[in-house]
């Protein structure tokens, strides 16, 4: 049977060229968006390069407080250094835990103006995210506790600072008025990497935070490593038990800190404090909701393609009716035409997808806040395979079952006579 309607598919398909066309056009061009979109967050969540432990990773990044006055005031921030160094680096249910902040360094150079991205960062930072040295070393915690004037810069600035010279280390580069020496060279980050920049990293020590010693609000984020999940709650108890003890020694004011989270409740929730831990979960459902809006939309316009040419094909089905065709063998024939039809688009949209990827990759971004954007990158796995499928499934059912189920129910008379009234 299935040998049958594939003769059948293939003969449609050839006779009426333009509507074959009109749907696979709409069909791939929606299945190359979903692989885009779900490569870009398969990447950003799963992490690359220095990032390649980012399942592993917890992140406190911004707290609140708010006081309990008449004049109420709420201020959200990053991490104090005081809060950093003193409680969260003592956490002893992560195997290890690291600091840091990142800001922005303009300059000029051979005439030209630059901004570049630095990292202000501690020594245990090395240790979190797994670079990969290309020439030295990273800084250490002697560096650190005596605040050597050392940097560790990636390979763009090294080109950018130096040419074509390759060995560097000793060499000198000037930031924020601070004559830094070179002790090491890493491959530039991802661009895909949400928690590490493509610029300079430099000992936190070295350029103190210069609006004073806050003891809660301030420019850092902690970011907590584990061996296995397993350590996620006591992490998280530990934390939340260093923020519970604060806020009881404070009258002022009332403290918060949401997490620490993974990097998908990270990106889910961003800076808003007011949603719960289960927030992510909601608002990954409210993604793939708009995801499946995405597809519902052109699978419509698949549909009335489709009512459209079961017309056409009225004496067709009319004359195999009369010869013994019963309604279920129909409405299998014209769902299969269509999940084959709709696979086949979706084979042209995942190629489409790796095309579009390789050539203008480096100028597309998805945004995920309203400050940040992700450039588009390929990360081919099972699960955006699946997600594909899926998707070629639900697109093909959703605009083929109607359709079948009022081809099935044709009266064979009406056609035979000369057309629908």
């Amino acid at each position: 049977m299935l040998k049958n309607y594939l003769k059948i598919f293939l003969k449609v398909a050839t006779q009426n060229k333009l509507f074959t066309f009109l749907s696979l056009f709409g069909i791939s061009l929606t299945i190359m968006f979903v692989m885009i979109f779900s490569m870009t967050f398969n990447k950003m969540v799963k992490g690359s390069g220095p990032e390649k432990d980012l399942k592993m990773m917890l992140f406190a990044d911004h707290v609140k407080t708010e006081s309990q006055g008449k004049n109420r005031s709420i201020n959200t921030n990053f991490l104090s250094q005081s809060l950093c160094e003193n409680y969260f680096k003592k956490v002893t249910s992560a195997t290890i835990t690291s600091m840091y902040r990142t800001d922005q360094w303009a300059f000029i150079l051979n005439g030209k103006h630059y901004e570049k991205p630095y990292m202000m960062t501690d020594a245990e930072f090395w240790k979190v995210f797994g670079f990969h040295f290309l020439q030295g070393r990273p800084y250490t915690n002697e560096d650190i506790v005596n605040q050597n004037h050392c940097v560790v810069i990636t390979q763009s600035i090294r080109n950018l600072f130096f040419g074509d010279e390759k060995d560097v280390l000793g060499k000198t580069i000037r930031v924020l008025q601070l004559q830094l020496t070179v002790t090491g060279v890493v491959e530039d980050p991802s661009s895909a990497s949400q928690n590490i920049s493509d610029g300079i990293f430099i000992p936190y020590t070295v350029m103190p935070w210069p609006y004073g010693q806050e003891p809660i609000l301030g420019p850092y984020t902690v970011v907590f490593k584990a061996n296995s999940k397993a350590q996620f709650p006591a992490i998280y108890k530990e934390v939340q038990d260093i923020i519970t003890r604060l806020d009881r020694a404070d009258d002022q004011w009332t403290i918060t800190l949401q997490g620490p989270r993974n990097q998908f409740e990270k990106m889910m929730i961003g800076w808003d404090m007011s949603e719960d831990i289960a927030s992510p979960i909601g608002k990954f459902m409210k993604y793939i909701l708009w995801g499946l809006a995405f597809i519902f939309l052109p699978a419509v316009n698949l549909m009335a393609l489709n009512f459209a040419r079961i017309r056409e094909r009225g004496e067709e089905i009319a004359v195999r009716k009369s010869f013994g065709a019963n309604s279920g063998s129909l409405r299998g024939q014209f769902i299969f035409e269509n999940l084959m039809l709709t696979l086949i688009g979706g084979v042209i949209g995942i190629i489409l997808s790796f095309v579009m990827i390789t050539l203008l990759g480096s100028s597309l971004s998805v945004p995920i806040s309203g400050f940040d954007s992700v450039p588009v990158g390929f990360s081919f796995d099972l699960k955006i395979f699946g997600v594909a499928l899926i998707s070629c499934l639900i697109f093909g059912l959703f605009s083929g079952v109607l359709p079948a189920i009022r081809m099935s129910k044709m009266k064979p008379v009406i056609y035979l006579k000369g057309g629908e009234k």
